[in-house]
């Protein structure tokens, strides 16, 4: 406890106060209050009545406005706690947004124009197009005629579910699940090793294939972005990697910004899914959003599924 306190006296509570007021729309509409109040609560920064009195609230919104003021406005609690208090709730692209370093060339804040219906349902038109280019471009396979039709649920895969990519090489025991398992599980990472029948990307064209069509598994996700790890470059953001490798066209511009696209994703992350291809062709020195995005600590309500190929030797 004395190394936190020393960590509260680094900066006044002026500070915190500034960052929070800079970003407030952001943090009330992202803030998980009930993850955050316990560790507050051991800090000393906040009380028990504190805790009842904003849990009254009823809105998640209100919630975390009447949470925000309490702390702006009690003068105990600094930046520098406050953001560790967020990394440790896993809130680590709140904490990054407060400390201005959203990892990004892209500039990420207040004032980014929404995107519109009609350029939701072109990236929508997009998205399908280049998976269905890339699923005519595979050999006709007996389990590419399973996906193309109705049996989906019939494939297996096997995992291992992991909490940082780090841990790859610590892996918990393998288990077989099916496609409607990885669909409904709540937000966490997902290694496949291959398939029982045939080897690594079955994962992700069938979760594209059924995304495509009727939706049987991948309904609650109004986007799908399926990426090749090994073609992300250092530098990538998220969306340069979403644009260069789905949105790249000589005969294709998108109407809306990559900031817009951001912004949208921040906002709507429950609905999305991430289908990253290739965990060990991965480079190691490859962008550091991606490995944010694999550990949870970047659109951490996103579901994320990381394929790879099956060792030899299994």
């Amino acid at each position: 406890m004395a190394a936190k306190r020393g960590l509260r006296s680094m900066q006044n509570a002026e500070d915190l106060q500034d960052a929070v007021l800079d970003s407030y729309v952001t943090l009330s509409k992202k803030l998980e209050v009930k993850k955050v109040i316990p560790h507050l609560i051991q800090e000393r920064v906040l009380q028990i009545d504190d805790k009842e009195e904003i849990l009254r609230c009823t809105s998640s919104y209100d919630m975390a406005q009447a949470f925000l003021d309490r702390i702006i406005t009690r003068g105990i609690c600094t930046a520098p706690l406050f953001v560790e208090v967020l990394r440790r709730s896993d809130h680590g692209d709140l904490a990054d947004i407060l400390e201005g370093k959203t990892n990004s060339k892209v500039p990420r804040g207040e004032g980014i124009e929404d995107m519109t219906g009609s350029q939701l349902k072109e990236l929508e038109n997009r998205l399908e197009k280049v998976y269905q280019e890339e699923l005519d471009g595979c050999p006709e396979t007996a389990w590419l005629e399973g996906v193309r039709g109705y049996d989906i649920s019939r494939l297996r895969f096997q995992v291992s579910r992991l909490n940082t990519c780090n841990k790859i090489l610590k892996q918990q025991a393998h288990r077989i699940v099916r496609i409607q398992e990885i669909c409904s599980q709540p937000s966490s990472l997902f290694v496949s090793t291959g398939s029982t029948t045939n080897g690594g990307n079955q994962v992700g064209s069938a979760l594209a294939a059924d995304w495509m069509g009727e939706r049987r598994f991948t309904s609650n996700f109004q986007q799908l972005y399926k990426l090749q790890l090994d073609k992300v470059r250092k530098d990538d953001t998220i969306t340069q990697a979403i644009f260069d490798q789905l949105l790249h066209d000589s005969d294709y511009k998108p109407s809306f910004s990559q900031e817009s696209l951001w912004k949208y994703m921040e906002e709507n992350q429950d609905e999305i899914l991430f289908v990253l291809e290739g965990l060990d062709r991965l480079n190691p020195f490859t962008s550091s959003e991606i490995m944010k995005l694999i550990d949870g600590k970047l659109l951490p309500r996103a579901r994320v599924v990381v394929t790879m190929a099956e060792a030899k030797g299994g």
